[in-house]
């Protein structure tokens, strides 16, 4: 956002002014004298509206995002083997441990052996799994909880980044929810390794296969 723009609203029976820095779609962040605000739309003065939804078209896509979106969307994963799931169990509760105790370099350590046996398992290049921070914000208002990025051919351009700490309270995320997090950035690195997928996209194939690898992860979660 580049034009500041200056709001009011009321608060406490009385009225605050501030600065807007970020528009969200149910409310916008507001800094004021006492620090920031979430404030909705409706409360503002002068009233504003929320950004418009973002929208995915298909209109001016090339053949070949045409086809890596029908393949994303079509193709299955196979389900893990019996005998690597007792070791992937392992360090996902060695990672609940570090998550619950704010252990960082436990959290990144079996961050990075789950996915190991998971690339094992399926024959994917190496890729490297970085953790920390607390989650940022997007320009819409919504976090960023990982990023996916592969910076050329080299096994070691490929890597992950999952936030270990929430953006408002940064307390330690949830370990199923930082479990879906890392499960959910190493499916873009199987769809663009197994599945030869230039353009990794959200579809309803790419949610269906992590969602059958995290389900299985999940398991030793599930009563703790």
């Amino acid at each position: 956002m580049t034009d500041i723009v200056k709001v009011s609203f009321p608060y406490k029976r009385e009225t605050i002014e501030g600065t807007v820095i970020r528009k969200n779609r149910k409310t916008v962040t507001v800094e004021t004298a006492r620090g920031g605000f979430r404030v909705p739309y409706s409360l503002l003065t002068p009233k504003m509206k929320p950004p418009k939804a973002k929208t995915t078209t298909k209109k001016n896509w090339s053949s070949s995002q045409t086809s890596d979106y029908n393949k994303s969307n079509t193709a299955n994963i196979e389900a893990l083997p019996r005998s690597n799931v007792r070791a992937l169990h392992a360090a996902v509760k060695l990672l609940a441990e570090a998550l619950k105790e704010g252990n960082e370099e436990a959290i990144k350590e079996f961050s990075n052996e789950a996915v190991a046996e998971l690339n094992l398992i399926y024959g994917l290049p190496e890729l490297r799994v970085y953790t920390g921070g607390k989650r940022r914000y997007t320009r819409r208002g919504g976090q960023y909880y990982g990023v996916y990025r592969s910076r050329g051919e080299k096994e070691v351009k490929h890597s992950v980044s999952v936030y270990s700490r929430t953006a408002e309270t940064q307390k330690y995320v949830a370990p199923k929810t930082f479990l879906r997090t890392l499960i959910h950035e190493w499916g873009h690195h199987y769809d663009k390794y197994k599945l030869r997928i230039n353009n990794t996209y959200h579809t309803k194939g790419f949610y269906e296969r992590i969602n059958t690898v995290y389900m299985k992860l999940k398991e030793p979660l599930d009563n703790s």
